[in-house]
């Protein structure tokens, strides 16, 4: 597999930033929010997003998708990871645990969320969606056309 040269990372947050540039010198860095991504359309072979998506409000996620939608070539990938609604009841109580002490609302709401059906709404074909740890983690990837 072809390694990219050119990686780019995105994050509100100065701090974030600065620790990503020390752990990634060769990396470029932009400091935006990604619901209004300052980057060109049709830029990007791949996005990826890891664990983020539950801290957005619905409108905030839809427009994040959006976003990375339009920076996304056509035929481009984008992969993300992050939580799914437990498929094994057995996972229910540790999540729920970990869900009351460390999360908000907005995490409730993506596991209220069927990601692959959104992503299908602002254009992506999903290629794939797995499960991970009882249900409770989701990949996924999907495709721009």
């Amino acid at each position: 597999m072809q390694q990219s040269q050119e990686v780019t990372g995105l994050d509100a947050s100065p701090l974030s930033l600065k620790r990503a540039q020390q752990n990634v010198p060769a990396a470029s860095y932009v400091e935006a929010f990604a619901e209004n991504m300052p980057l060109g359309d049709n830029q990007f072979d791949i996005v990826h997003t890891s664990v983020a998506l539950h801290e957005m409000e619905s409108m905030q996620l839809r427009q994040i998708l959006q976003e990375v939608y339009r920076v996304l070539k056509p035929g481009g990938i984008f992969a993300l990871i992050d939580l799914h609604t437990p498929s094994n009841w057995l996972f229910w109580p540790g999540l729920s645990i970990f869900m009351q002490l460390f999360e908000t609302e907005t995490a409730w709401q993506l596991l209220r969320t069927d990601l692959p059906q959104l992503l299908g709404e602002i254009g992506f074909q999903v290629q794939r969606q797995t499960l991970h740890a009882g249900g409770s983690l989701q990949v996924i990837q999907a495709q721009k056309p």
